[in-house]
């Protein structure tokens, strides 16, 4: 099965290349039928020409980097890298190094079942091991109860914005037409889809490197924002139940 895995990737030049190396290592080891696609959301810095210098320097033919000239966003880099994208999984993790390989490894080996249509990394899995400050623990926990209360998410979910997630390619097909939300509430948003056509989802473990980049200051800057596009998430999904009811009424 080929994979593809999209890098919504803004202003990244420190890191992206160590991304770029142990992603491909591995998935050269494990799936070596794969591309990597890194979606520069906005060319603010030299993110763009780092990459493209390396990959031609290394010849990594299974590597390609696209984008646009401002940023629009995490959701709308996921949208843009998927709709580009030709593998028979296909999902997305951060360009940067926070996520440990073995959260990808679990997932590859859950998403490749044949009766598995999404995989979903949770902190909350018996088996993670996430070390989080105080407030990325009010952050995260406060984010999972408000998704639950507001959306209509996959009832086994437990988790719902880690930076790494896999589909199968005909469920990516059925719900990216449907995907609207350009900020980072894509997670959210993507899951609420997923819980509409009453499918369930695969919970795998979560690992995340001890000497991360914090990114807890940017994602409570956000919040006003992600909470808003969830607020309009949720009267999405009541507008869609209004008509589904009016159209049984007047068939």
């Amino acid at each position: 099965m080929k994979i593809s895995l999209v890098l919504p990737t803004y202003k990244k030049e420190r890191e992206v290349i160590d991304q770029l190396e142990r992603l491909y290592g591995f998935l050269t080891r494990v799936n070596p039928n794969f591309e990597l696609i890194f979606v520069i959301d906005g060319y603010v810095d030299n993110t763009k020409d780092i990459l493209t210098k390396y990959i031609k320097d290394n010849k990594l033919k299974k590597t390609k980097v696209i984008g646009y000239e401002e940023n629009m966003g995490k959701g709308y880099a996921v949208r843009y890298g998927m709709e580009r994208a030709n593998g028979d999984i296909i999902g997305y993790i951060d360009a940067d190094t926070d996520i440990q390989i073995r959260s990808l490894q679990h997932a590859i080996k859950q998403i490749k079942k044949e009766d598995v249509i999404a995989v979903i990394p949770s902190k909350l899995h018996k088996d993670s091991n996430v070390e989080m400050t105080f407030k990325r623990k009010i952050f995260s926990y406060g984010l999972i109860i408000i998704n639950k209360i507001l959306l209509k998410l996959p009832k086994n979910l437990t988790d719902v914005g880690c930076g790494l997630k896999l589909f199968k390619r005909d469920l990516i097909k059925r719900i990216l037409p449907t995907l609207k939300v350009d900020r980072f509430a894509i997670d959210s948003e993507i899951l609420n889809e997923i819980g509409k056509v009453g499918y369930s989802v695969s919970i795998t473990p979560f690992f995340l490197n001890k000497n991360r980049s914090d990114s807890t200051s940017v994602n409570i800057k956000q919040i006003g924002t992600m909470i808003r596009d969830i607020f309009y998430i949720s009267l999405e999904n009541r507008k869609f139940h209004t008509s589904r009811v009016l159209n049984k009424l007047y068939r």
